[in-house]
């Protein structure tokens, strides 16, 4: 009976041993992953001006050659953030809530994606408000 014992404490101890480094390196791995910045809500213009300050790079995912063909661009507010020379915008939707993405990176090759909602009319004081914010990690 005390081997069974004996046996069934080993199996506790090292079972919850396995699982706390486990938990320790999974902890560790997302620590690398820095935080989203808190943009959400701002105009994309202000939230760009804080992203930029926290080390990010836009991402230019579309090269020059391929700007005027290209449709995602074209469409929506892609045009305006273009003009500005915003050439982390990925793609817009001229329908709808008029979304646009962004991209940016870090020195790491983490990414942080940015989606706005919302007109884009500089003249009519309208501007694109950031919707959502996410960083995926490297190597996603």
């Amino acid at each position: 009976m005390n081997i069974l014992k004996t046996t069934l404490c080993c199996a506790l101890v090292f079972g919850f041993g396995a699982s706390d480094a486990f938990a320790q390196k999974t902890q560790t791995a997302s620590a690398k992953t820095p935080k989203a910045p808190a943009v959400t809500g701002m105009t994309y213009h202000k939230a760009r001006k804080i992203i930029l300050a926290r080390g990010w790079k836009p991402y230019r995912s579309i090269p020059e050659n391929e700007v005027a063909a290209n449709t995602d661009i074209k469409s929506g507010n892609g045009a305006e953030f273009w003009k500005r020379g915003y050439v982390e915008v990925e793609a817009c939707s001229g329908t709808g809530e008029a979304p646009c993405a962004f991209e940016f990176r870090d020195a790491k090759g983490n990414r942080l994606r940015v989606i706005t909602k919302g007109e884009e009319n500089p003249k009519r004081k309208s501007f694109a408000i950031v919707s959502d914010v996410e960083v995926v990690p490297a190597g996603r």
